[in-house]
């Protein structure tokens, strides 16, 4: 691995913000809403499109790529904003997903025929993600976790096992040296499968999945990493609202933003004083996520108290059209009277 690639993960896996601190999860594909979202926040000009975040740290957890058509324009959009957030003071870090992951091994399987058209074709796309193309060469300087402000955030989760015998920057380093070298020979050394794996963090599903142990799992990661709390993505939500488990340790944050999949735009907001969820394409939000209050089943109940949401109306009138359905059925059935 190149001298200079090592230096910008290490820099890259522990900072601090000095302004607010702002995180999306996966966009895959979906332009206007990664707009829609970035100017609710007010880190981008809404028409110009211009950082105007000032000392703001944004991250964006991964899987920019695949369903959607405009993946080329959001990775430019996030490549410019890092420029500008760095003259004004603040920081713009994009992680590594799976889904990148994936089209940088030539596995193309989610990739739609407008990217591809987007991209001017097969072949330039081909040149655009290859190891030396203008996106290839800055995906290799993603880095698949990084800690701000004690916040850690993974595209996938963070299992112990990663750590074992190696720190958060060597992890980094460790992974873009395997993606390499399996993207090149086809063949995986010892550390590698492991790596690079379904339990690796770009893949690993236990935390969302509240698998058996995962809360101490996720405590011996926090304490190994010098964090309080982490945040994935990768796994949707099926309400499209954020959820947490181990007491608010952990933050499972895709709601199926992109519009292939109708879900709900978000992002999050991380203070001192816990963790506020914005749903820009309802105008809802959440109150402040303590880390006092327990495990939130979601995260609008963060503060005891749910909110309804367009979700809730739906679903509510579903039943009620069953329940009335069953009633008039049930009538029809009675017996008559003489």
């Amino acid at each position: 691995m190149r001298g200079g690639l090592s230096l910008v993960l290490l820099l890259a896996s522990s900072c601090p913000a000095f302004g607010r601190l702002v995180s999306v999860a996966d966009l895959h594909g979906d332009f206007d809403r990664t707009v829609t979202i970035l100017a609710s926040a007010k880190l981008i000009d809404e028409e110009t499109h211009r950082w105007i975040g000032g000392d703001a740290t944004l991250v964006q957890t991964g899987d920019i790529t695949d369903r959607g058509d405009k993946c080329k324009e959001i990775y430019q959009l996030f490549f410019r904003l890092r420029q500008e957030a760095e003259e004004a003071g603040g920081r713009v870090i994009n992680l590594l997903g799976n889904h990148e992951v994936m089209n940088m091994q030539g596995d193309w399987r989610y990739v739609s025929q407008g990217d591809l058209e987007n991209f001017g074709g097969m072949e330039e796309r081909k040149k655009a993600w290859s190891w030396d193309g203008w996106l290839g060469s800055e995906l290799q300087k993603f880095p698949v976790a990084v800690v701000v402000d004690r916040v850690l955030f993974v595209h996938a989760g963070l299992l112990p096992e990663m750590l074992e015998h190696r720190s958060l920057e060597d992890l980094n380093a460790a992974f873009h040296a395997a993606l390499k070298h399996v993207s090149n020979s086809q063949k995986m050394r010892k550390d590698e499968p492991k790596l690079l794996g379904s339990h690796g963090p770009v893949w690993a599903r236990d935390y969302a999945y509240g698998r058996p142990g995962v809360c101490k799992m996720a405590s011996q990661v926090l304490a190994k990493v010098q964090a309080d709390r982490m945040v994935v993505g990768h796994t949707i939500q099926r309400d499209y609202h954020v959820h947490t488990r181990c007491d608010g340790q952990i933050l499972l944050g895709d709601t199926a933003i992109s519009s292939v999949y109708g879900g709900e735009m978000s992002y999050m907001e991380h203070g001192d004083g816990g963790v506020k969820v914005m749903y820009p394409g309802t105008k809802e939000s959440m109150a402040p996520l303590g880390f006092a209050h327990g495990d939130a089943e979601s995260a609008y109940r963060g503060t005891g108290q749910a909110i309804v949401t367009p979700w809730h109306i739906a679903n509510l009138a579903v039943i009620i059209f069953v329940l009335v359905a069953i009633w008039k059925c049930c009538g029809c059935r009675k017996p008559r009277t003489t």
